[in-house]
């Protein structure tokens, strides 16, 4: 009679609460589950679990080791009553997906504190908000590779120069973008930085192709018209001796720069604005992330001089901004490559 009531208690504890968005089991002192809500089954993503269920029979059916930590918490109540046990637990459900559950045990006591009534055990889902803090401590810790990096950079520039340029700076700057693809390796593979967040992924590419596309057909038309008004009213800016289009200004070594400006595009905007974008607090405006990458992006182009070093940072701030739109790099490959090349044919 004495457990019925115990047991009907906790039932009424149960039906209190069983719309709460939070998961919600109620075990009794012998182990067999009196409550679960909805929520509950909804996040376990078990429609096995339910009422009268003994709770050692389900950890056993559980074959995953994966789910030994949630259980712990459980087993903590039981073994130590006078204290709610607090955590963030991992859970595998029978899908195969990772969940990040937070988690709060009690041991439920009558009130002379002797006899145990039963165990509390409350979960919310906070898979999406766990995730989100890991990359953001793993970015934090790219980001500081990263100034490292430009730090080193502005040394060996320096030691470069004082040695009377032993190698041309094409050769440096192949380098440095080789230090960004072997840096972004190690991070794909010990962090939880993805190939999305690095803006490597498709999502969007065909909107993003299209956009691109058409920005820079609309360059290239604004290009050639600008030839023709220079060489009409201001005739000595540009060379008149040679065509229109002067193609040879390009040359097989040229297609070269294909792999480099995807290197480039996927350092500045996937790796640095983005990084930024996850670390910088919600209220800062876009604005600084895109400006704080092209700014860097100049400065690892120290060695071709400060011209270059502004024409790059202008040019990429311009794709930040498409970038913070697309998310992907790949639509921005299109008018960083074709521009660089018309823009030698047309302008010269």
């Amino acid at each position: 009679m004495e457990n019925e009531s115990k047991n009907n208690e906790l039932i009424a504890i149960g039906r209190i609460t069983r719309d709460i968005s939070d998961g919600l089991m109620l075990i009794d002192g012998k182990g067999t589950l009196q409550y679960v809500n909805p929520s509950a089954i909804r996040l376990l993503g078990n429609s096995s679990l339910k009422t009268g269920t003994k709770l050692a029979d389900y950890m056993a059916s559980d074959k995953d080791f994966a789910n030994d930590e949630f259980y712990q918490y459980i087993l903590d109540s039981v073994y130590d009553k006078n204290t709610n046990h607090t955590g963030i637990s991992t859970y595998k459900r029978p899908d195969g997906s990772i969940r990040y559950f937070s988690i709060d045990t009690s041991y439920v006591k009558n009130d002379d504190g002797l006899q145990g009534k039963g165990i509390i055990l409350s979960f919310s889902d906070i898979t999406e908000l766990h995730i989100s803090k890991i990359k953001h401590d793993d970015t934090i810790k790219v980001m500081a590779a990263l100034i490292a990096v430009l730090a080193l950079w502005n040394y060996v520039y320096i030691f470069w120069e004082l040695s009377g340029e032993p190698v041309p700076s094409t050769l440096l700057t192949v380098i440095i973008e080789g230090i960004g693809v072997i840096g972004t390796a190690f991070a794909l593979r010990f962090t939880s930085i993805t190939w999305e967040d690095f803006g490597l992924g498709t999502r969007n590419l065909k909107s993003a192709v299209k956009a691109d596309v058409i920005l820079t057909a609309i360059v290239l038309v604004a290009a050639i018209i600008l030839k023709i008004i220079l060489l009409q009213f201001f005739p000595g800016v540009l060379s008149i001796d040679k065509p229109f289009f002067y193609w040879q200004a390009l040359s097989a070594i040229d297609l070269l720069y294909i792999p480099t400006v995807v290197l480039q595009e996927f350092l500045t905007r996937g790796v640095i604005q983005g990084g930024l974008d996850r670390i910088l607090p919600d209220n800062y405006p876009p604005a600084i992330s895109i400006i704080v990458s092209s700014l860097f992006f100049g400065a690892i182009h120290l060695h071709k001089g400060i011209s270059y070093m502004l024409g790059a940072a202008f040019l990429l701030s311009f794709f930040g901004i498409l970038y913070q739109k697309q998310r992907t790099i790949w639509g921005l490959c299109i008018p960083h490559l074709l521009l660089s090349w018309s823009l030698r044919v047309i302008l010269v």
